[in-house]
């Protein structure tokens, strides 16, 4: 390869590697900063309302952009028609939590709409990307994101709509955003 066609791809990596990382700097923020919320019983986007909130809000931001420069990684390395179709998916997820950073908590039918998007495709994205991507050096750790991802998301739709409050919607929805987040730090760290 050229030196002018492998800079802008490593700066494409660098960046969507800071951005994922500038994530997980500013979830551990907020949870420090908003000591008045139980990081138990409160999802993560009730963070993003309040002090420091505009921390969080481009947290989500910086996630969304990791997750469309990996999809354009993907579709422009296409040696499947998997590839494309799992950039598609995931481009979907990014619009769910960029909806999820315009539309605060409060604003419940925009903001859940893009929650679903992120948090449900998610895992679909992961079980595509390794059901199509034979050859991808990460398979096995995308596979166990994928079901630890999918896990976390059952847990959370299960108790999502219960009466009582067992602790487990809020750290069912942190954990899967930290194996999605995961997969997102290890995949932009090592893309080819």
């Amino acid at each position: 390869m050229s030196e002018s066609t492998t800079e802008p791809s490593t700066r494409f990596k660098n960046l969507a590697f800071a951005c994922a990382l500038s994530f997980c700097v500013a979830v551990i923020v907020v949870h420090l900063v908003r000591d008045d919320l139980s990081m138990w019983h409160r999802t993560l986007s009730i963070y993003a309302v309040g002090p420091a909130g505009w921390v969080l809000t481009l947290g989500f931001y910086a996630i969304a952009l990791t997750q469309c420069l990996i999809a354009c990684r993907l579709y422009q390395l296409r040696r499947s028609v998997g590839d494309a179709l799992t950039a598609a998916v995931l481009v979907l997820a990014a619009i769910g939590i960029v909806l999820v950073a315009i539309y605060p908590y409060p604003i419940r039918l925009p903001h859940n709409t893009g929650a679903a998007l992120q948090l449900g495709l998610f895992p679909a994205f992961l079980l595509l990307h390794w059901v199509w991507r034979r050859d991808d050096p990460l398979r096995r750790f995308t596979l166990v994101c994928a079901l630890t991802s999918a896990a976390f998301l059952l847990l959370l739709v299960w108790n999502g709509e219960t009466d009582y409050n067992l602790g487990t919607t809020a750290m069912a929805q942190k954990l899967q955003i930290m194996v999605n987040t995961l997969w997102l730090l290890v995949y932009s760290w090592r893309w080819s």
